[in-house]
C-alpha cells in the first residue's frame, strides 16, 4: 500500500508541475533551462511504452527532449559527440541518414541539407535538447507532445522498426518458454477438431493458358483438394492439359496423429492408402512413392536416414523453392513439372537442424515451410518400439491414366522395419525390403545398431541380399570444440545390389567437417569434405568439397567448390568424373527488388565456363503488383531463355501474365490464374483466397468478453471487435469483426501451434486474455475452431506475515487458477505488502513459490479460494499468515 501511495503521489506531483508550467511560460526569446520548466515524459507509440522516460523542457516555442535519452529509448544507430558538436547516423531506415553539425549550423537528412532553425537544438545541463517540431521534420515521423498526460507520442503512417521489433519479441515470448516447467504446449488447453463423416474440401486451383510459336495454344490446370470423409483425411491432386479430363490423378486417404492414438494397441501415428510414400532403409531400398498402403508409429518428420534427411513437399506448377539449414542457404530447385519439390540426402549436423523451405509462386506468393530435426544423445526411449510397414507400386498413381510423368516405374515393392530403444543411449533395429532392380526381384535383410558415445553418435549397419552378397556401413556424427564432423565407411562383398548401394560399389570412405570462422565481427560458415570410392571394376574416384556461406544484411550467398579426380581404365572413366566445378546459390534484395538464382561454372579446361545458370528478379509495383524477370541458360541443351511477367494480387486471387523468348527463335505468352476455394468461417458460405487452403490448416478464432470468468462463452457475453490474433508467426487475415471473428490461414499441418491474442491490440487496458491461448494441431484443408476469452480484470492485495506475526518481505508468491496453473508471480515488499493487478475474473488461490516454501519450511498455501468478478473486482485480504510445517516449527524454536 505504501508503494502504491508513493507512486500516486509522484504522478500527482508531475501533473501539478505540468499545469504550473503551462500557466507561466518563459519569456519569448530569452529562454534558458530551469527546474521550473523541467519535464519527465513517457515515450509512447500506439499501445506501447518505449524505453525509460525522457528528460525534457517546456520552452518558449514548444517542447524539447534530451537527444541522448531519445537515442537510448529508441535504440537509434546515432553517434552523439558533444566535443565535436556533431551527431551522425540514421533514423528508422538506413536510407534515412542524419547528420547534425552545430559548428556549421546545418542538418543533413535524406531530403537534403538545411540550416538548423532557431531553437531547434538547445544546450541544457543534461546535453542537447531537440525541439520536437524540428525533430519531426528531420525524421519524417511526428513526435507529438502530450503535456496533459506527460508523454511524447510517435505517429507514423508506416510501421517503424522498433515497433516491429517489439511485436517480434512479443510473439517470441509467447512461443519461447521461459522454462520447461513454466511453459509447455502439452500443458495448455487444446482446441479439438474431431474428424467428421464428411468435411467439405478446400481446393487449390491453378489454371494456365499459353501460346508458343512452335506449338500453338495450350491450356493446363492443376487442382489440389483436401478434406475429410468417414473419419479420414483425403488429398486429391488432378492435373490436365488441353482437356478437362486429367492426365494425372492422385488420391491419398490417410490419418496422422502425433500422439500415436491410431489402431488401438498398434498406437500408430500414420496410416495411409492410395498414393503413399515409404521411408528408406539403411543400405537397401530408397524412399519410394506410388499407389499402395503404409502404417507406422514413428514420430512424424523423422530424418530419412542416419546423418541425412530428404525434404519433400508439394510444388505447384510455376513455383520454385529454396532450402535453408540453420539460416544458411543450401539448395535451390525450380519447377520440375511433377508437382513436387525434393531436396534429397541433405546432411544433418550434430545438434539442432532447423530447416526452412521457402516457396516462391508465380503470382508473387511467398510461403515458408519449417521443420526441425535434432541429432544428439536422444534416441528411441528405452523400452519403446517404433515400426513401419508399407507396400506400393512405385511410380504409378492410384488412378493410372497412363501419364509418363514419373521417371521410375519399378513395380511393386514392400518392406517392414522395427527399431527398439535398448537403453537411454542405444537403439537396435531390423528391417526387410523386397524390390525390383534391373527387371529382377531382390530381397534384403538389414540390421542397425546406434549408440551415443560422449559428443558422438555412432551407427553400425549391415545388410544381406538373399542369395547374393552383403554390405556394411559405419557412420559417426559429432561436435567437438565447435566443429561438426561426419564420417562414414561402406564395405561391399559379393553381388550386393540395392537402391542405396549399387552393384558397382566396393569401398567408400568419407569425412566432412563444418563450423564457423570468425573474421572480425563476421561469422563465416565453412564446410570441407573428402570422399574416396572404389568401384567393382577398379575405378577410383576422389572428391574434395569446400562450401562457404555468407549472410550480409539482406543477401545470402552459398558457394560450393567440387574437385573430382578419377583413376582407372579410360573406357570406364568419363569426362564428368573429372574436373572442378563451382556452384553459387544466392538470394538478395536491392532496394525493393528481390533477386535469387544459381550459377554452375566449370573450372576445368575440358569443360570451362558457364554450365548452367538461372536468375529471377521480382520488383514490386505498388502494394499488390510485381514485375518478374528471369533468365535461364543450359550449356548442355544449348538453350538460353528470357522471360518477363507481370503479377497482380487481387484480394481473393492472383493473376500472372508472362512472355518468353529463347535463342532458337521460340516465342511464348501465358496467362495464369491462381486461387483457393474453401468454407468461410467468418461470414459463412464459401470464400476465395490467395492462400493455398488445401495444403495448410486454418483456425477460425472467436474473441469474446468473459464476464463470469469461467472461460466459456455464454449467450449474454458480448464479442470483442478490433483484436488481432496470432498463431506462431502467422497472424489473422484481419482483426476481429463485429461478431468477434477472424481466421488465420497457412498453419503447418500436424505441428502444434499456440493461437493467442496480440496484447498490443486490446481496445481496453482493463481487458486481459484469460490464459496463454489455445493449442491447435492443424490438418490440411481443415478449419479448427478456437474460442479465446478476454476477461475484465481486478486486483488482489494483502499483507504477508510470518508464523511469528511479523511482516515478511522478499518472499515469492504465486497466484494460481482453479486448474493449478500459475497466472502471476510476485514478491512481498519489505513490509509484507502483496499486490497483484490485471487479474482476469475467475477463481484463484495464493501460495508460496516452491523455493520460498522450502526455505521457510512452510506450507505452500497461504489463502483459501478467492473469487475476482464483477461483484468483487478488488479483494483486500488483510493479513496472510505463513503456516510452518512441523519440521519448520522445530527449526524456528531452535533459532
Amino acid at each position: 500500500m505504501k508503494t502504491a501511495l508513493a507512486r500516486i503521489g509522484q504522478s500527482v506531483a508531475l501533473v501539478v508541475a505540468a499545469f504550473g508550467i503551462g500557466a507561466t511560460p518563459a519569456a519569448a526569446g530569452n529562454w534558458t533551462a530551469s527546474e521550473d520548466d523541467a519535464l519527465l515524459l513517457e515515450l509512447r507509440s500506439g499501445q506501447y511504452r518505449l524505453g525509460e522516460p525522457l528528460r525534457g523542457y517546456q520552452t518558449d516555442s514548444g517542447v524539447c527532449v534530451d537527444f541522448a535519452d531519445l537515442i537510448q529509448a529508441l535504440d537509434l544507430p546515432v553517434r552523439l559527440d558533444k566535443k565535436s558538436r556533431r551527431a551522425t547516423g540514421w533514423l528508422f531506415a538506413e536510407d534515412q541518414g542524419l547528420t547534425i553539425d552545430r559548428d556549421s549550423n546545418t542538418v543533413r537528412t535524406a531530403q537534403g541539407t538545411r540550416a538548423i532553425g532557431p531553437g531547434a537544438v538547445r544546450d541544457t545541463p543534461e546535453g542537447w535538447c531537440i525541439d520536437l517540431a524540428s525533430l519531426s521534420q528531420w525524421a519524417g515521423v511526428r513526435f507529438k507532445p502530450d503535456i496533459g498526460n506527460l508523454s511524447v507520442v510517435i505517429e507514423s503512417e508506416r510501421k517503424l522498426p522498433f515497433l516491429e521489433a517489439i511485436e517480434r519479441k512479443s510473439r517470441a515470448a509467447r512461443l519461447r518458454p521461459a522454462s520447461a516447467k513454466d511453459f509447455s504446449l502439452a500443458s495448455l488447453p487444446r482446441a479439438e477438431a474431431p474428424y467428421q463423416v464428411w468435411r467439405s474440401p478446400a481446393v487449390d486451383v491453378q489454371i494456365q493458358g499459353s501460346w508458343t510459336s512452335g506449338g500453338g495454344f495450350t491450356t493446363q490446370y492443376e487442382t489440389l483438394a483436401a478434406g475429410e470423409a468417414l473419419g479420414m483425411s483425403y488429398a486429391a491432386r488432378a492435373a490436365g492439359r488441353d482437356s478437362l479430363l486429367p492426365d494425372s490423378l492422385r488420391l491419398k486417404v490417410y490419418r496422422n496423429d502425433p500422439t500415436g492414438s491410431l489402431l488401438g494397441p498398434l498406437r500408430a501415428t500414420q496410416i495411409a492408402v492410395g498414393d503413399v510414400e515409404t521411408p528408406p532403409g539403411t543400405l537397401t531400398g530408397q524412399s519410394a512413392f506410388g499407389r499402395g498402403a503404409f502404417v507406422s508409429n514413428r514420430p512424424l518428420n523423422l530424418p530419412s536416414r542416419f546423418g541425412m534427411t530428404t525434404l519433400r513437399g508439394t510444388l505447384p506448377h510455376g513455383w520454385d523453392a529454396e532450402l535453408y539449414r540453420n539460416g544458411v542457404l543450401r539448395a535451390y530447385q525450380p519447377d520440375r513439372g511433377d508437382g513436387r519439390y525434393e531436396f534429397p540426402d541433405i546432411e544433418l549436423q550434430f545438434g539442432e537442424n532447423d530447416f526452412e523451405v521457402v516457396l516462391y509462386g508465380p503470382q508473387g506468393q511467398v510461403r515458408r515451410e519449417r521443420a526441425s530435426q535434432n541429432v544428439g544423445m536422444e534416441s528411441i526411449p528405452a523400452g519403446r518400439t517404433w515400426y513401419w510397414a508399407g507396400i506400393l507400386d512405385e511410380g504409378r498413381d492410384l488412378v493410372d491414366l497412363g501419364s509418363q510423368l514419373y521417371r521410375v516405374r519399378s513395380g511393386w515393392r514392400w518392406g517392414i522395419g522395427v527399431e527398439r530403444g535398448l537403453d537411454s543411449r542405444t537403439t537396435g533395429g531390423l528391417g526387410y525390403q523386397s524390390l525390383i532392380r534391373s527387371g529382377r526381384r531382390k530381397s534384403f535383410l538389414e540390421a542397425v545398431l546406434r549408440r551415443s558415445v560422449g559428443p558422438m553418435l555412432i551407427e553400425l549397419s549391415g545388410a544381406q541380399q538373399m542369395g547374393a552378397g552383403r554390405a556394411w556401413r559405419g557412420e559417426a556424427l559429432g561436435r567437438i570444440k565447435g566443429v561438426n564432423l561426419a564420417a562414414n565407411v561402406v564395405w561391399v562383398d559379393g553381388e550386393f545390389d540395392s537402391d542405396l548401394v549399387s552393384i558397382e560399389q566396393r569401398r567408400e570412405f568419407g569425412l566432412r567437417l563444418s563450423g564457423a570462422a570468425r573474421l572480425g565481427t563476421w561469422r563465416l560458415p565453412l564446410e570441407v569434405g573428402l570422399r574416396h570410392s572404389l568401384s567393382r571394376r577398379g575405378v577410383r574416384v576422389t572428391e574434395a568439397l569446400t562450401r562457404a556461406s555468407i549472410h550480409i544484411g539482406r543477401a545470402s550467398l552459398t558457394a560450393e567448390l567440387l574437385r573430382r579426380q578419377a583413376e582407372g581404365p579410360e573406357r570406364l572413366v568419363s569426362a564428368e568424373d573429372r574436373g572442378t566445378r563451382l556452384s553459387l546459390i544466392g538470394h538478395t534484395q536491392i532496394g525493393p527488388v528481390r533477386l535469387r538464382g544459381l550459377v554452375s561454372l566449370g573450372l576445368d579446361p575440358r569443360q570451362p565456363g558457364f554450365q548452367r545458370s538461372q536468375l529471377v528478379a521480382d520488383a514490386p509495383i505498388g502494394p499488390l503488383s510485381t514485375l518478374r524477370a528471369a533468365f535461364e541458360y543450359d550449356r548442355m541443351a544449348q538453350r538460353r531463355e528470357v522471360s518477363l511477367g507481370y503479377i497482380h494480387q487481387f484480394k481473393r486471387f492472383a493473376v500472372r501474365g508472362e512472355g518468353r523468348a529463347d535463342n532458337r527463335g521460340n516465342l511464348g505468352f501465358g496467362l495464369t490464374l491462381a486461387f483457393s476455394l474453401g468454407r468461410d468461417p467468418v461470414n459463412g458460405g464459401l470464400r476465395l483466397s490467395r492462400e493455398r487452403l488445401a495444403e495448410t490448416g486454418q483456425a477460425a478464432v472467436e474473441v469474446f468478453r468473459d464476464e463470469n470468468g469461467d472461460g466459456y462463452r455464454q449467450q449474454s457475453e458480448p464479442a470483442v471487435a478490433g483484436v488481432s490474433v496470432e498463431a506462431g508467426f502467422r497472424s489473422g487475415e484481419g482483426s476481429t469483426n463485429a461478431q468477434g471473428l477472424t481466421v488465420i490461414d497457412g498453419l503447418l499441418p500436424y505441428v502444434p501451434v499456440l493461437v493467442s491474442i496480440d496484447d498490443g491490440t486490446l481496445p481496453d487496458p482493463l481487458l486481459q486474455p484469460k490464459g496463454r491461448g489455445m493449442v491447435v494441431v492443424p490438418r490440411p484443408g481443415v478449419i479448427a475452431k478456437v474460442s479465446l476469452p478476454l476477461a475484465p480484470t481486478g486486483e488482489i492485495e494483502g499483507a504477508l506475515l510470518g508464523a511469528d506475526g511479523e511482516p515478511r518481505g522478499g518472499i515469492g508468491i504465486e497466484l494460481v487458477d482453479a486448474s493449478g496453473a500459475v497466472v502471476l508471480r510476485g514478491q512481498s515488499e519489505f513490509d509484507g505488502y502483496v499486490f497483484f493487478d490485471s487479474v482476469p475474473y475467475g477463481s484463484y488461490r495464493l501460495r508460496l513459490t516452491e523455493k520460498s516454501a522450502q526455505m521457510l519450511g512452510a506450507k505452500p498455501e497461504i489463502s483459501g479460494l478467492l473469487r475476482v468478478d464483477r461483484a468483487q473486482p478488488s479483494l483486500r485480504l488483510g493479513h496472510l499468515r505463513i503456516e510452518l510445517l512441523p519440521l519448520g516449527r522445530d527449526l524456528a524454536r531452535a533459532y
